[in-house]
Parts: C-alpha cells; structure tokens; sequence
C-alpha cells in the first residue's frame, strides 16, 4: 500500500479546489472524508450557500466533493481507470428520472461534474452515517433492534428490487450507459478471480477434496463477466441487466441519530452513494453482496440485527425463485472470503486466527452448497431467508 505524501495529498487538494472556484461550488475548505478507497472524497465547504434540494428555502453550506484520479485514493501504485466517473455522472444524471417517490431509498443529487478533471459535487447528507458504521459501532445492538433492523433491511430490498426492474426497461438513458468495462474487470478481479486465491495461498486445508468444484464455479463466472449488454440478457428469467455494482452496507447511508427505532426508519430518507461501479451484471451480485456484507457483520462483530436485516432485505426485494436464491447465496460466499483481500494485505489480521479460518470455511461452504442447489442445507442457515417461499 503507498498512500499518498501529506505534500501529495496538499497539491490535490489545491487542484481541486482550483477547479471549483470558478463555479458557483467554490469551496473555503475541503475536509477529507475517510470512506471510499478508489476516489477521493471530500466535505466542502462553500464560499456561499446553495438551495438545498428539499423544496424549500433553506439553504446549504457544504457538498460532497468526490475526485477520481488514475489510481487508487488508498494506494497510488493501484492504477484505476478514471473512466468510472463519467459512468458515475451518467448513472446519477438517470436517477433523477427514476420513480424513488414510492420508497424512503434515493440516490444524491448531482449538482456538477468537470469532466476534464473528473471532480463531482454531489449533495450533501451531513448527519447521516452509514449503514455498517452502525453494524459494527460499540451500540449496535441497542441501535439495531430486529424490527429496526428488519426494517432498514427490508426499505433496502424493496429499492434495490425497484431499480433492477426499472434498469430492465427499454430506457435509452440507461442503455447508453453500457457495460463499463473498466469497473467489470476491477469486480471480476476482486471476487471471482481472487477467492480461489484466497483459500490456496492462506488456508489450503479448506481446499482438500473442493477444488475442483470451485474451479468451476470461478470458471463459469469468467465466462459470465466476458457477457456483455450486447449479446441480450438471454430473457427475463436470467436476471441480466443494469446493476449497482458495489451495493454494500458502505454505500446505504442512514439518519445518524442514534434513537433510530422501526417508526423514526419507516419515515426517514436513506441514500444510496458511489454509482461508479454501475455496470452489466447478474442481479445475484448486487443482492449477494449486500447478504454477505451484512453476515461480515455478524461473524466478526457479533451484531445482533445482522441477520434480521437480511430477512428484511430479502422480504423487501420480494423473494427469490431457486435459481437467483442459489446464485445469490454462491456471490455472499464470495464476498464473505473476499474479507481477506479487502483488509490491508500486510497489516495484521484485525481478529483471531480462528475466527477468520470459520468465516473463510462459511464462504466455502455457501458457495458450494448452493452450486449443488443444497436446499436442505441453508433451511438452518444465516441464509435461510433466501429460500423462504
């Protein structure tokens, strides 16, 4: 990892600030924001006040500042395609026409892009947190009650089974968005193509006698990811189309009150960020991620809401026919071993030994049972509402 120099990190920031002072966000200050690995994402604050974007008079002080560059934000000798922010522009850009008025769920507003500097300025939430700030805070578990968790979970599902269907329209927004090679060989690297690695190079006992069937999983999703929106979505049955493309808890951003409760999360806005992922794909990836992001939770934080959110989010996408429920429980197997290749290669591991062995032998264990469709196996499962009819 080669993070940029505090003289490297000043230069970008005068940079960006230099791009915004001609435009009605020039920024006093930027203040660097912690989450995102790829792009670098700042709180601004403006020279002068802007409308917020409620339908009121009131106005706002800050915005989102997102700069993407030609590596990563976290490690300069990652390269990265800056291509991902024009798809992140046009994604935004549709969302302002999609139906969010029958959900609590909604994307941020774009307010600018300067395309020759790949800079954004996005709407600010800023008392909002995200969704596993709160899965893995000290009170999680007074916060994430099961029916508040259910409920968040449940509001996530039901958005993210409206945006499949909506991107499986014949809009032509949307269908000049395309498939957005870059970030589909960045996705494909860091799941499909790393988990095997994972497991052979760091726990290869857990490899003996199931190699063979994961090779062909890894094989079958190689030849999956080279499918492009080209070549048809092979009918409705096969869940192709338009996905988020990195739907994880970091990217759902809630109320930061901490008196959260099922009536206050019925009626609150929740956001989903980063766009720049949004790409053609199986609709398995985007709700497996989400799965095995929120079991991460539960594994290694002990967060008891975390499988009331799954239930939730499972009940509000609107159930799954075995085919997609099988697929989706093959990606949360994936992203739960993807764990390790998430974490800083050559810091030390944050939990024990043991604990990160169990979470490995998980993910092997999903993926398998479900490419031999093992229905029997998940009724006692974390994923056991995957297969609810």
């Amino acid at each position: 990892m080669a993070p940029l120099s505090q003289a490297e990190k000043d230069a970008l920031v005068s940079k960006v600030l230099g791009e915004l002072s001609g435009t009605p966000y020039a920024c006093s200050s930027l203040t660097h924001l912690t989450n995102g690995t790829t792009n670098f994402v700042f709180r601004g604050k403006l020279t002068h006040p802007i409308r917020a974007d409620g339908g009121d008079q009131s106005t706002t002080t800050t915005v989102i500042i997102k700069h993407s560059t030609e590596f990563a934000a976290v490690n300069k000798d990652f390269p990265l395609d800056p291509s991902r922010a024009f798809y992140e522009e046009s994604m935004l850009h549709a969302l302002s026409n999609f139906p969010s008025s029958t959900t609590v769920v909604k994307a941020p507003r774009l307010h600018l892009f300067i395309r020759d500097a790949n800079v954004q300025v996005l709407e600010d939430f800023p008392a909002a947190v995200d969704l596993k700030n709160i899965l893995v805070s000290p009170t999680a578990n007074s916060i994430l009650t099961a029916p508040v968790a259910m409920s968040i979970g449940y509001d996530v599902g039901s958005w993210l089974r409206l945006f499949h269907t909506w991107t499986s329209s014949s809009n032509a927004e949307l269908k000049a968005i395309g498939d957005n090679e870059p970030m589909r060989k960045l996705k494909y690297a860091i799941t499909y193509d790393s988990f095997l690695k994972v497991l052979e190079n760091n726990f290869p006992d857990l490899l003996e006698g199931h190699r063979s069937t994961l090779e062909q999983v890894k094989d079958t999703a190689t030849n999956e990811f080279q499918k492009t929106s080209r070549d048809g979505d092979g009918g409705e049955g096969e869940h192709w189309g338009l996905i988020h493309g990195d739907f994880w808890t970091g990217n759902v951003l809630l109320p930061g009150n901490p008196s959260l409760s099922a009536e206050h999360t019925s009626g609150a806005k929740l956001f989903i960020v980063d766009w720049e992922f949004a790409q053609f794909g199986h609709r398995a990836y985007d709700i497996g991620q989400m799965v095995g992001d929120i079991y991460e939770r539960k594994h290694f934080f002990q967060t008891d809401g975390a499988v009331p959110a799954i239930e939730g989010f499972i009940q509000g996408y609107g159930g799954l026919e075995d085919e997609l429920a099988f697929r989706t429980a093959i990606h949360a197997g994936v992203q739960l071993i993807g764990w390790y290749t998430r974490r800083a290669p050559t810091a030390p591991l944050q939990f024990p030994l043991e604990k990160v062995t169990d979470a490995m032998r998980i993910g092997r264990d999903w993926i398998l049972k479900a490419w031999q469709k093992d229905r029997d196996y998940f009724q006692s499962s974390p994923l056991a509402s995957l297969f609810k009819r």
